[in-house]
């Protein structure tokens, strides 16, 4: 088929027609314990594995650019000739599944093709590198999800055999397994799954296409306006500015208050003698994990409660405006908008930012600005 065209059973979907009916979605979920093997072997295994992913991904990179067409009198940069490196990548990495490697080629590629101008032609980018660990990627086609005893267990290669993965479950992770269920039923469409390190948890990541919550019942322009303020994080209005709710969410602020102080209390440690590393070190970058985390938590939460309101009261769309941040500035904006954005998209209702004006936008320029 065209790139870009799917197949669901006997039916074909063009691009179009597919993202209408379908959002591409991903759900992460810690490993909680192996069922075949040990957790020792479990992470040899998947040790040498992140070492030849990020071995194969930079050998890819380098092999792409020595290959490439090097600038000279052309004012034009010549279009990128097809290169074909699967048979050198199963002869140097034998021990990563082909499905992997075919991935990670493609992958890795369409990396190189994005910074390509920059790298080959105006020399403005160095040429990407990959780090340990690259995550272990595992195309729809090799692995396989289940549900038993409310918790997922996924089954993939890894090392020449396959191995039974069971995913941690509760409550915890209840959106994550709505979806595995969907994917189980065959309601959904699964892709790609990622094995990564974070910590000393193992995740798994799942790519799946979902199904879209129809909107046939929404009224046309009737607008849920979103804001913030300066006394409450953000308010809920309707067309009329007339006020739905509120929500003030104080602990917000406590948190991005607490944490801007600890981390100046470290900054000021810091400066004393503490040669090469500081005995806290560890601890403080805990204390952002955390922090950064509670913030992912919060726009979640806060995007699943808009969009869950709009579809509950049949709005259109959702209108949402941040220029007002004095309530809390540390807080994560940009990170809150695009959530929204993804729930409004899953919902089938539209969303729309509200960006400053240019008078609003324009700043006093410093003098040797």
């Amino acid at each position: 088929m065209p790139t870009g065209w799917k197949r669901k059973g006997e039916t074909v979907y063009c691009p179009v027609c597919w993202r209408k009916r379908y959002i591409l979605r991903s759900i992460t979920i810690a490993v909680a314990a192996p069922e075949t093997g040990s957790w020792e072997e479990l992470r040899t295994a998947l040790r040498a594995m992140w070492i030849q992913t990020t071995q194969l991904s930079n050998w890819i990179l380098t092999e792409l650019y020595a290959r490439d067409v090097q600038r000279s009198g052309v004012e034009k940069m010549p279009p990128m000739k097809p290169v074909y490196l699967y048979p050198e990548i199963r002869a140097r990495f034998p021990a990563l599944p082909s499905q992997t490697c075919a991935a990670l080629e493609k992958a890795v590629t369409a990396k190189y093709r994005a910074k390509r101008y920059e790298v080959v032609w105006t020399c403005a980018s160095a040429l990407p590198t990959h780090r340990y660990p690259t995550p272990f990627p595992v195309p729809n086609q090799a692995w396989s999800i289940a549900m038993e005893r409310d918790q997922p267990v996924v089954t993939l290669p890894v090392g020449g055999e396959r191995v039974q993965l069971r995913l941690r479950g509760g409550t915890r992770y209840r959106r994550q397994l709505d979806s595995v269920r969907h994917i189980v039923a065959g309601g959904a469409e699964k892709g790609q799954l990622d094995i990564y390190p974070q910590g000393k948890d193992i995740l798994c990541k799942i790519v799946a296409w979902m199904p879209r919550r129809g909107s046939e019942e929404k009224v046309p322009d009737n607008v849920l306006v979103v804001r913030s303020t300066a006394g409450s994080l953000i308010v809920a209005l309707n067309a009329e500015d007339g006020n739905l709710w509120t929500y003030n969410a104080d602990h917000v602020r406590r948190w991005s208050a607490e944490h801007r102080k600890q981390l100046q209390r470290w900054a000021e440690d810091s400066k004393a003698e503490h040669r090469p590393v500081p005995p806290f070190a560890e601890r403080r970058a805990l204390a952002a994990l955390r922090y950064r985390r509670r913030m992912a938590t919060t726009c979640n939460q806060i995007a699943t409660m808009i969009a869950g309101y709009a579809v509950r009261r049949k709005f259109s769309g959702v209108r949402y405006d941040d220029r007002t941040r004095d309530f809390c500035p540390d807080f994560t904006w940009a990170a809150l908008a695009c959530k929204i954005s993804e729930k409004c998209d899953e919902a089938g209702i539209t969303f729309d930012v509200v960006v400053a004006s240019a008078d609003e936008a324009k700043e006093t320029q410093a003098p040797l600005a």
